[in-house]
């Protein structure tokens, strides 16, 4: 259990090789969990901001979308409540510079009941390579699937690829029934309906607003699943979520900073943790100013991190200088004093790229409470320094995709933590990402990046991810606004939950008779 500092839990994150050491502050009230045993047959009802903008784990162009299909989807390798890789559909793996084994769980079957093998696992692999697939960038350096048998899975690699274990327990290693790809007709039905071999299968569905989700029988890990069914329910509105809770309507609702210390007041059981998450303004570099350097480092010494994490976020979150935040080993503390806030600097980098009254530029941001708070005070902050900063708020299921595909100057959103700091670094910054619409890197990103990825010693392997996120702050790819406390409000009738360095899975989760 937690040890209890003042009212932060801290829980240390142990290491292995590929992934990381850090201390995560699990935030909260000091209500225990429910010690008694989950009954099966008592629905779990959850609120969260979104639902899923498309069942298809490969080709979806939200990676948050990972969350939701955690449910349908079972993944080639698992992740402990330490963010280490844990068997999962693949029950051992041997990792050299030249290959990837993986040897597949016996007797594993999606919902239709044919069998997860070593020819469905090449299938989904081979299609998390194509070059639309959000996948792909996370599969840097894999170069050929074979399947010397039924249960044996080779990645044959280009590079030495320490980061590529926990890529298989992100949307890459979810494996989808082949049956439901493969044409333009399977591949629309997938995205609306999931074909997947994980805990549970979609019975209901009212996109953007309720899912329910129901037990497979005979699921390999029944550990997993301690409840029949999860009721999904989209909820923008954070004082609803909490009157949900409250009501007991709900049994647990996300928590973001907005609702953290509502709910403690309301004596509420609030369990939340500082994520890798964080909210960011990301720039299209091929579009209006923003391809000249001086213009994106303007905007970085411009904003005042400190202030939005003092006011928007009530206090329950980190000012970002890079990527990570500051107990997680991949983060850089040469780079804590990167762009302070400092107009005055701005406004010479202005004169110097040639706009020296300024500039005019529209982002959009997603229209929940928090993002649009963060994105006006760095409009007011912008605005300081001569730039005018035009709002457009959008579902989430629509901001992402719409920046993505390049028809928008830039975007206040949050960066969903990845399960290793090269996966984000190459879906973000990567030249060919189909997240990044400026399709351009800084120069000797994917030299310094595949450098990383050849050290399997943790900190050797922290000292060159330092290089990557010096490359990235130097060129100011992207402007990191805040890291903030995620989790969950819940009853006291929840079993099984805690916060995560991630996102959460609901492996385990269930809700006891009152």
């Amino acid at each position: 259990m937690p040890v209890a500092m003042g009212r932060f839990a801290v829980r240390r994150w142990t290491a292995a090789v590929g992934t990381c050491a850090v201390l995560v502050a699990a935030c909260g009230s000091e209500v225990s969990e429910n010690s008694g045993v989950a009954d099966p047959a008592i629905p779990l009802r959850y609120a969260t901001v979104f639902g899923a903008s498309s069942f298809d784990p490969h080709k979806t162009k939200v990676t948050s979308d990972a969350t939701m299909l955690n449910l349908v989807y079972d993944r080639l390798v698992h992740r402990d409540v330490d963010a280490q890789p844990v068997p999962g559909l693949a029950e051992s793996w041997e990792l050299t510079d030249e290959s990837l084994t993986l040897h597949l769980r016996e007797g594993v079957s999606f919902a239709d009941g044919s069998p997860v093998d070593a020819a469905a696992v090449q299938a989904n692999l081979n299609r998390a390579l194509e070059p639309d697939s959000v996948t792909a960038p996370m599969l840097a350096g894999v170069t050929g699937i074979t399947t010397p048998d039924e249960r044996t899975v080779v990645l044959a690699l280009d590079r030495p690829g320490a980061q590529l274990v926990l890529a298989l327990s992100d949307l890459p290693g979810m494996i989808v029934d082949p049956d439901a790809f493969g044409t333009p007709e399977k591949n629309a039905a997938l995205a609306l309906t999931p074909a997947g071999a994980g805990r549970y299968t979609v019975t209901r569905a009212q996109p953007g607003a309720e899912y329910e989700f129901t037990a497979r029988p005979g699921y390999w890990d029944p550990d997993a699943v301690r409840t029949d069914s999860v009721v999904w329910t989209v909820m923008t509105d954070p004082q609803a979520r909490l009157a949900g809770v409250t009501s007991g309507d709900l049994h647990a609702a996300i928590t973001t900073p907005l609702t953290i210390d509502a709910a403690e007041q309301q004596g509420l059981r609030v369990e939340t943790a500082l994520r890798l998450d964080h909210m960011a303004v990301n720039l299209n570099r091929s579009r209006g100013e923003f391809g000249k350097l001086e213009v994106r480092q303007a905007l970085a010494y411009a904003i005042d991190r400190q202030a939005i994490a003092d006011t928007a976020m009530e206090g329950h979150a980190e000012a970002a200088t890079q990527n990570f935040p500051k107990d997680y080993f991949a983060y850089d503390p040469d780079l804590a004093g990167a762009y302070p806030y400092d107009p005055d600097r701005a406004r010479e980098l202005l004169a110097q790229a040639g706009l020296p009254n300024g500039f005019s530029f529209t982002a959009i941001l997603l229209n929940l409470p928090e993002n649009v708070q963060v994105a006006q005070i760095v409009q007011q902050q912008l605005a300081e320094v001569g730039i005018d900063m035009q709002l457009k708020p959008m579902p989430p299921s629509e901001a992402s995709p719409t920046f993505n595909r390049g028809d928008a100057d830039a975007i206040v959103t949050t960066f969903t933590g990845r399960s290793d700091p090269a996966l984000l670094f190459s879906a973000l910054y990567g030249a060919q990402s189909p997240q990044n619409p400026s399709r351009s890197t800084a120069p000797g990103f994917q030299e310094a990046l595949d450098a990383a990825n050849r050290e399997s010693d943790l900190q050797a392997r922290a000292d060159k991810l330092g290089d990557v996120s010096k490359l990235v702050s130097d060129n100011a790819l992207a402007i990191p606004l805040v890291f903030f406390e995620l989790g969950s409000t819940l009853t006291d009738e929840v079993v099984g939950y805690e916060p995560t360095l991630l996102v959460d899975e609901w492996r385990g989760v269930g809700v006891a008779a009152p």
